[in-house]
């Protein structure tokens, strides 16, 4: 129904607003919607800036606070198409693409700048359950 051109702007919208709620957003990421809208932006040159911003805010509604948004915003090629927009954009699409690209860049850094290795290495705080001079007794144990 979005590729088709009817009524495009009215079911951007509809989409931004499924996209708020977390079963709207599973369902739409389900539905490949990210790829869609991300080719809508690459193919909308000639639609108006109404559809491109509203493309622009349906991805950044999918995006927040969700995980899966990374991996299929990586496999569509998001970010390229999100510059463009970010570059040559209304100030309102410009805004939500700066704001889609540091969502997507931020946890790209999360995942690098950690050196797992030494966190391992390093004896610092963990999760055991080592109880000095506790006889398995105490208020921690099973038995009672």
């Amino acid at each position: 129904m979005v590729k088709s051109g009817e009524s495009t702007s009215r079911v951007l919208l509809i989409l931004c607003n499924l996209a708020a709620s977390n079963e709207g957003r599973s369902a739409i990421l389900d539905a490949n919607g990210v790829s869609i809208l991300v080719g809508m932006l690459k193919e909308s040159g000639s639609d108006s800036e109404a559809t491109r911003e509203n493309c622009v805010a349906a991805l950044f509604a999918l995006g927040h606070g969700n995980l899966r948004f990374k991996g299929l915003a990586k496999e569509a090629r998001a970010a390229e198409v999100l510059r463009e927009v970010e570059e040559r954009g209304s100030q309102r699409a410009k805004e939500k693409a700066k704001r889609i690209l540091g969502m997507l860049k931020g946890r790209e850094d999360d995942d690098e700048d950690v050196d797992w290795e030494g966190v391992l290495d390093s004896g610092g705080p963990t999760r055991s359950r080592y109880r000095v001079g506790m006889t398995g007794y105490g208020s921690n144990s099973t038995n009672f």
